[in-house]
């Protein structure tokens, strides 16, 4: 690997962060509206549509080290990553809008449509999600720099999930007439629309620099070898897989707050805080991570996060107050995460490269994409059985079991993640200071 010769520029970091916005719109509008839509708009059952998700989220263990595969093969003029930037999101907003067409096709007909029409999004989202992240060690080698790319393209992606928290409910009404299946599509169609030439920018405004010669591509024996021979990755897979349980407010959030708060209206005020203190965390992880070291951090903020879960379990919801408060400081803490490990998963990029001589970006931030789908996907599995088995009727007064059911999704159970997600943290080995030496001697 030859030693970086440019520093990144604030307007390639700009092009960068575009580019995650946009694809958070629509990232995030799936993942927030999607299972309410297929339960209480589409009619296919909160069960079958929880399985959906899972199942695939499952084929996503195929298809993303595929992807990861292709991507570390791929070799332009543009280089390994730009490509994808350019191609993959015309695909992706046109599956997007279908997701949300809702056709009259009957009870086995919708599911079909719904199994064949995710699944898709899923392998043409994971086209682009893959190549984005992989940028972020392209880029730039060195942790700090990276850590500023990242942190700049987290603060774009959570500024991205704005637009369908703030936006989706009040379009839908004022664009469907009555009709929730039109408001629905429309609302969609017009995000789809908007995100497309952010995705676009990012093949035009980002530079690869770590650039890896044609002789040190990875075959497939070593891009498995560079997941499954990488103990500090598999840390940070596991980690992260662990950490599913924080996703269930996610999926569950439009539910608390039009059955447990009693006003749907009150989702963007909930969800804009998380938000908001989401950019906080941001922002801080880059100074923690410099005074402190990044795995540190990690397990403190998860910790002290559990604490704060579970006090929100007993405080109840009875007071919006308390509930906007509690969320911000979980919101605060949880943001940090976001910025660290993704940067502490591309530092395993130059371990492996240390250790085989070439470079696996693709495949390493598969796992990355992977294990956040994956707990998205599992998410909505538990949140569509968890009100199957509280008996949960759509668009009707729930009972105290259904609204307890949805309220555990909300505290205990990610207080549960944020414990279970430090376990494997213990055992991750790659400190900052030795991914600087492993940049030294690789840039010798």
């Amino acid at each position: 690997m030859k030693k970086e010769q440019a520093k990144v520029s604030f307007r390639e970091k700009l092009s960068f962060g575009g580019a995650l916005m946009g694809q958070t719109i629509l990232y995030n509008a799936i993942n927030l509206y999607l299972l309410i839509f297929y339960t209480d708009v589409f009619g296919i059952g909160a069960a079958a549509a929880g399985t959906l998700f899972l199942l695939a989220r499952i084929w996503d263990a195929v298809n993303d080290p595929i992807m990861g595969v292709i991507v570390d093969k791929t070799q332009t003029r543009w280089g390994k990553c730009r490509p994808y930037l350019l191609f993959a999101p015309i695909p992706i907003c046109i599956l997007t809008v279908l997701l949300f067409l809702g056709p009259e096709v009957g009870s086995v007909g919708k599911i079909i449509y719904a199994s064949i029409t995710y699944v898709l999004w899923g392998m043409f989202y994971t086209s682009l999600d893959i190549p984005i992240w992989s940028m972020s060690s392209r880029m730039s080698v060195r942790t700090e720099e990276r850590q500023s790319i990242i942190s700049f393209g987290r603060i774009f992606n959570i500024i991205g999930s704005f637009f369908p928290v703030i936006l989706v409910v009040p379009m839908k009404q004022a664009l469907g007439g009555g009709l929730e299946s039109r408001g629905y599509f429309l609302t969609i169609l017009i995000f789809a629309l908007a995100s497309l030439p952010l995705m676009m920018q990012s093949f035009f405004g980002t530079k690869e620099r770590a650039a890896a010669e044609e002789s040190k591509r990875p075959n497939l024996k070593e891009s498995l070898s560079a997941i499954f021979g990488n103990t500090p990755l598999l840390m940070l897979v596991a980690s992260n897989l662990l950490a599913l349980f924080i996703n269930l407010p996610v999926s569950a959030g439009i539910f608390f707050v039009t059955y447990n708060l009693g006003d749907e209206s009150l989702f963007a005020v909930m969800a804009g805080t998380v938000l908001t203190s989401a950019i906080i965390g941001s922002l801080l992880a880059p100074r923690l991570a410099r005074k402190f070291s990044s795995r540190k951090v990690l397990i403190s903020v998860h910790i002290v996060s559990a604490v704060f879960f579970i006090a929100a379990w007993f405080i109840g919801y009875s007071s919006l107050t308390f509930v906007i408060v509690l969320t911000f400081i979980i919101g605060t803490l949880l943001g940090v995460p976001l910025v660290l490990r993704t940067s502490m998963l591309a530092d395993t990029v130059e371990y492996v490269e240390m250790k085989t001589g070439k470079r696996s970006e693709g495949v390493i931030f598969s796992t990355l994409t992977f294990t956040s789908k994956l707990k998205i996907g599992v998410a909505a599995f538990l949140s569509g059985w968890i009100l199957k088995m509280t008996d949960y009727i759509p668009n009707t007064e729930q009972t105290t079991v259904v609204l307890n059911g949805i309220m555990s999704m909300h505290t205990l159970l990610p207080a549960l993640g944020c414990i279970l997600t430090i376990i494997p943290l213990f055992f991750y080995k790659l400190s900052d200071e030795a991914h600087k030496d492993i940049i030294k001697k690789l840039s010798e």
